[in-house]
């Protein structure tokens, strides 16, 4: 953490609540001065109106009824969100249709139609674009809290036309409330389950004619919902508070052609959080078969291992085990074999020693201007945002090993120009738009090793070992003697992006309108990534590091370890690590075409085809190419997007009716893989990011809204998807013990491919599993060979030797999810209603990550939510009863593989319950 940057933008949002202050300390002006008509503002209060009980949406950047809209799009109001519930992100997979919405520490990761957000890295950038306010958001952590908002919209498929930034499986844009020119006020407290106390409120008044101003701000905290038995730090602990301001300008002099909005708020973040990751280890995948002890031997397809030291079992392809194959204790698991550490069952128990924390802040500002030109409106949107975040977490052990910080720093300049047809009545609709974003993330990581550890004085069983592939611990092998360097990486990334887009549309005979649009996008991109440069020497020498020290972001520069570092060498300490720096500049293409015909009012058929991309980046690991360490890049990914649907309005208004079927077409998608080494094709291979994957994947969405009283309302939501991987294949490497494994038996030798294996485990490999280990050519169509070891690629998907063609589900992609709501407001007469309801929630299940889909699959599962509120007559004040996942269902919304195939993974929250009070003045 920088701390005088810190106190430096908590000086500026105190200077900012004062002038705020000042702003609401003259409420007699506002209700003396003559009223005022309410101005009408070209987008943003248009899209704050109801029109006949229907949301009114921006998604083609114009405030357009939801019916009208030829796009699957699910929008849900501010009443509705504050009705659910609704504190986190996260929770709108409840309420949003075809949505899901992970989590892994503060990173919202979500997945829209068969693709979601995996790298959340500083050189990598979100599939699944976050817009608030219109602004874009560089990092899925940025996402506000849900406070005051007006409505939150879903954009379901690519919208590389008119949004276009890294827009590739569809946006969630979230609105905040507009200035009015009434007065109103208002306050809303929650207390719940784990001592979870929540308090927000919002003001809006009138300054004077054509000015306005809203405040909003929220203070949150609670005990967390993971229990820590080892030292008492529970995990998943909140605690924030936020303040937004808005400020309406519409001088009446201008009639009603000019809106300014000018937004500033404020985010700080503390708590303990879930960590940078996944904070449980869900367990490791062994093959019980394989579990050989010393002196024994394996056959597999013909192939006999002798194994004087044994094998603990570990296989790519093994069956998933409640054990943590990071470390052993010497005590045996399986088969009387030391497999690892066993984990707890219970998801939200855990036993870890130290205590971990988050600390972050962001304030953010936007001015938009809304001007009425006659023909035409002229829009801008200016915004600035400031990030900053430190994770911190232990080594998930009961004994700290280790301790991990990882800071994200972020700052954002973003200008979009917007000119729009002005004229309602003309078949001939269009928007044409530029934009600029200019994009700085910063990101360090250190892991301190806990040097004070010796494996042979700990408790016992807490005697941990590295892993390795014996089927013993090795004697002498304590973490102390083996944990020589404290762990270090820092990353820079620099983005600059062009945009110019337009889409316009036209209507014939009123009823059928064509649409086409384009956008022609250009980034630039430059990356710094850390580099171990020079070793420290003598005697119990390692380097140390802090998190706190000075790093100076050149390319080339070098990056000194701590002064706590312990060398004979001084300038290997003051030399550890230099940068490593690569530029490039990626251009692309993106388009949307669309019909659509409107019967009526209340019925609606459209088709279309979009475009979209998602941005390419660079590898953070530095490749030796002809001497020269560089950073070789990565493409951006595209999509083809085909959607037919229709929308209605039956039965006069008391049902809704949505439905859209869906193909997407994925391709150059990003996954690591081997390819030949730039410097020497013929010799050697490399592994990195590279665009080699295709997926596809197409569904069907189906919404319904009945309301056949006034008081009774239903929802019913169907949602089914075929996601598939058509080719994937991985990078193949050596594994841990392969000197160990390979160099002591018979049979197993170097050229025969053992020592390049799947994801750090000797099984299977090229003799046990031929048909899916597809060798690594050369230009000259030969399997490179490296030190005599042939290199092989792993087919996940795509064809094997023999041509089968192997197919895989995509992660995080249900095949169907189906959501039911009911609530029925009972009058009270004058003391009010009373409203009783029902939202459910089942989800087909998933796998967790797109390299094992037969381990650590989630199941299928129901989540339903029950609410009770009383609501007063003149709708002043509220008192809801609530519970959250009544069934008290454990869902997995994250996991990655660590160290020794060991996955890690996050839950969401469990049962949980409490009450809300609101009052409205």
């Amino acid at each position: 953490m920088h701390i005088e940057s810190r106190a430096a933008r908590l000086r500026i949002a105190l200077a900012a609540s004062t002038i705020l202050a000042s702003s609401l300390a003259q409420p007699t002006f506002a209700q003396t001065a003559a009223p005022a008509e309410p101005a009408a503002a070209p987008v943003e209060l248009a899209a704050a109106e109801i029109d006949g009980g229907e949301i009114i949406v921006t998604a083609q950047r114009r405030a357009e009824r939801l019916q009208d809209v030829p796009l699957s799009i699910s929008a849900i109001s501010g009443d509705a969100l504050r009705n659910a519930a609704v504190t986190s992100a996260d929770r709108l997979e409840q309420l949003v249709p075809g949505i899901r919405l992970g989590r892994s520490g503060s990173d919202l990761r979500p997945a829209i139609r068969g693709t979601y957000t995996e790298n959340v890295a500083a050189n990598g950038d979100p599939r699944i674009g976050i817009y608030v306010d219109d602004i874009y958001q560089s990092r899925t952590s940025q996402v506000p809290p849900i406070v005051d908002l007006q409505r939150v919209e879903v954009q379901k498929g690519p919208q590389g036309t008119l949004y276009g930034r890294n827009s590739f499986g569809g946006n969630i844009a979230f609105f905040s409330a507009v200035p009015t020119d009434e007065f109103a006020a208002g306050i809303d407290g929650l207390y719940g389950r784990y001592n979870h106390a929540r308090l927000e409120a919002f003001i809006n008044t009138p300054i004077a004619p054509g000015i306005s101003f809203r405040a909003a701000g929220l203070y949150e905290q609670d005990d967390g919902y993971i229990k820590n038995i080892g030292t008492g730090n529970d995990l998943g602990r909140e605690k924030q508070w936020f303040v937004r301001g808005t400020l309406r300008l519409a001088p009446t002099s201008m009639d009603d052609r000019l809106e300014i909005l000018l937004r500033g708020s404020y985010l700080d973040l503390g708590g303990s959080g879930l960590g940078g990751f996944g904070y449980k280890v869900l367990g490791s995948e062994v093959d019980a078969s394989l579990i050989t002890a010393p002196g024994g031997s394996i056959t597999r397809n013909g192939v006999t291992y002798q194994l004087p030291t044994g094998f603990n079992g570990s296989s790519f392809t093994g069956t998933g085990t409640s054990i943590d194959t990071r470390y052993r204790d010497g005590i045996p698991d399986i088969n009387g074999a030391d497999v690892g550490i066993p984990t707890i069952a219970d998801p939200y128990t855990v036993n870890y020693a130290g205590d971990v924390f988050r600390d972050g802040d962001q304030q953010q500002y936007s001015a938009v201007i809304n001007f009425d030109a006659g023909p035409v409106r002229l829009r801008s949107i200016s915004s600035y945002t400031d990030f900053e975040l430190v994770r911190t977490g232990g080594s998930l052990t009961p004994v700290l090993l280790n301790y991990s910080y990882q800071q994200t720093a972020a700052r954002t300049f973003t200008q979009e120009i917007q000119l729009l047809s002005n004229d309602k009545d003309s078949p001939l609709q269009y928007v044409l738009g530029g934009y600029y974003l200019n994009d700085r993330v910063r990101e360090v990581a250190v892991t301190n090793q806990n040097r004070s550890y010796v494996t042979a004085t700990a408790p016992v069983g807490q005697q941990y070992y590295t892993f390795g592939f014996n089927y013993l611990p090795a004697a002498g092998t304590g973490l102390n003697q083996t944990f020589a360097y404290d762990g270090f990486s820092a990353v820079q990334q620099k983005t600059k992006s062009y945009a110019g887009y337009g889409q316009l549309s036209y209507t014939f005979f009123e009823k059928l309108t064509a649409t086409a649009g384009i956008r022609y996008t250009e980034d630039r991109k430059t990356l710094l990534s850390s580099r171990f440069n020079r070793a420290a020497t003598g005697a119990g020498s390692y380097f140390a590091h802090d998190i706190e020290q000075p790093i100076d972001y050149a390319c080339g520069g070098f990056i000194p370890a701590s002064p706590r570092s312990v060398s004979a060498d001084p300038t290997a300490i003051a030399q550890a690590y230099n940068f490593v720096c690569g530029s490039n500049k990626d251009s692309f293409t993106t388009y949307r075409g669309a019909l659509d015909y409107k019967f009526d009012r209340n019925h609606m058929v459209y088709a279309s085809y979009s475009t979209g991309v998602h941005s390419g980046g660079f590898n953070t690991g530095p490749v030796t190419i002809g001497g020269v360490p560089t950073l070789l890049p990565f493409a951006p990914e595209k999509v083809d997007a085909y959607e037919v649907g229709a929308k209605n309005t039956l039965l006069d208004g008391t049902l809704t009716f949505n439905v859209a079927a869906f193909y997407n077409r994925y391709r150059d998608l990003q996954a690591q893989t081997s390819i030949p080494n730039p410097n020497n094709p013929l010799t050697g291979v490399i592994a990195l990011v590279q665009n080699i994957g295709k997926d596809r994947a197409y569904g069907l969405d189906v919404e319904a809204l009945i309301r056949p009283t006034d008081r009774l309302t239903v929802n019913i939501a169907f949602n089914y998807l075929n996601a598939r991987e058509i080719d994937y294949a991985v990078n193949t490497f050596e594994f841990g013990g392969a000197a160990t494994f390979c160099n002591v038996t018979t049979s197993c030798t170097a050229a025969s491919g053992e020592r390049n294996t799947v994801q750090g485990t000797p099984f299977p490999n090229s003799r046990t599993d031929p048909n899916r280990f597809v060798p690594i050519l050369d230009p000259n169509g030969q399997q490179i060979v490296i030190g005599g070891v042939p290199q092989f690629k792993y087919v996940i998907a795509g064809k094997g030797l023999d041509g089968t063609v192997y197919k895989s589900k995509k992660a995080f992609s249900p095949d169907y999810t189906v959501q039911m709501g009911i609530a029925y407001a009972i009058d009270l007469g004058s003391a009010g209603s009373l409203t009783p309801e029902v939202q459910t929630y089942f989800n087909g299940g998933y796998i967790l990550t797109d390299l094992t889909p037969d381990y650590g699959n989630q199941k299928a599962y129901t989540k339903t939510d029950l609410r009770l509120t009383f609501l007063t007559a003149d709708e002043r004040f509220r008192v809801q009863a609530f519970v959250n996942n009544i069934e008290d269902t454990a869902v997995i919304t994250r996991a990655v593989y660590g160290n020794h195939r060991s996955l890690l993974t996050s839950f969401a929250q469990p049962r949980t319950y409490g009450v809300q009070v609101g009052v409205r003045f």
